[in-house]
Formats: structure tokens, sequence, C-alpha cells
């Protein structure tokens, strides 16, 4: 999740990440609340400072897709309505034991008009490509020079994203 600065008030999983897009020097604060249960009633606090937020499902575990569709509800009651979002499947390192079929994952992508790319924090697949996609965006967004060329968070991803590991709606 990219945030303004705030006191951590849930766990210490907070990182700064600076991502060169274009020559330009972009600036990530990311919280990462793990998606538990427990932090769920102090998220709302980070949704509303939100620019962009990255939902991320374990694709091994079916119960956190089917999560997923409860935090796009709080996001679209809580968050910026133009607040970026991009949804992630995770541990793609591990297809042999993978829960949630591809077929699942694009349907909901497709429902919500979010770009998708799977990951693998173990081996770093597509994860510095989801949040330079995340930089470029914000950066588009906060250009507003209407002869700059537009930006596509979803041809980016389409273009960028290796082993045929992303969708879009």
């Amino acid at each position: 999740m990219c945030s303004s600065a705030r006191p951590p008030l849930v766990r210490q999983d907070q990182q700064n990440k600076v991502v060169d897009v274009d020559g330009t020097k972009v600036k990530l604060q990311i919280w990462d609340t793990a998606g538990q249960e427990r932090f769920r009633s102090v998220t709302h606090a980070y949704y509303r400072d939100a620019h962009a937020l990255l939902l991320l499902y374990d694709v091994t575990r079916k119960v956190s897709f089917d999560n997923v569709q409860a935090w796009l509800a709080e996001i679209q009651e809580h968050a910026q309505h133009d607040v970026v979002l991009m949804l992630l499947g995770n541990k793609v390192d591990s297809a042999q034991e993978r829960a949630v079929k591809r077929e699942d994952r694009e349907k909901l992508a497709r429902e919500y008009g979010l770009p998708f790319m799977e990951t693998s924090a173990r081996t770093g697949l597509n994860v510095d490509l989801a949040f330079t996609a995340i930089a470029k965006e914000l950066k588009q967004r906060s250009m507003k020079t209407p002869d700059a060329p537009h930006f596509r968070l979803h041809d980016y991803i389409k273009r960028a994203s290796r082993g045929g590991s992303c969708c879009w709606p």
C-alpha cells in the first residue's frame, strides 16, 4: 500500500522505495498490513491518504483470494475515488500448490477493471515491475500536462510482464 507519512498503527512493516521513472525519482512509502483480519479496523486510516493500493493474494490459498472482494468493498468505501489499484497474485513460484484458478482471477480483474499480474516475492518475479508500473501511473497523474503522452497502466503491464503472468480487463 502506498501512502503519505503516518505513524505505524499496524505492525512495523513499512518501507520506502524510490523508483526512477524516466529520470524522475518517485518515492513510494509502502505499508504492509498483510491482509490480516486483526489489522482490518486500522487500514481505513491508510486508505484515506493512499494514492495507490496493491492488493495481494496468495495463489496457494483460496481463502486469501476470496477475501479480495471484501478488501475492494472497503477500498471503495474509504479510499479516494481515483486511487490507483492493482491486483497481484503472489507465490507463483509454488505453481504445484496453486489453489486459485486462472479463470477466477481473470474474471475478478475484469469485473473490477483492475490491472493484474502474478509475482513471487521469493524469486522477485514481477515485483519491481509492479512498483515501477504504479510509480509511472502516479507520475503521469501528477504531471497533469495535456501534451504529455498518456501512460496506460494496463498496457505497460502487458508489455513488460515476464512469463505471460499478467492479465488485464
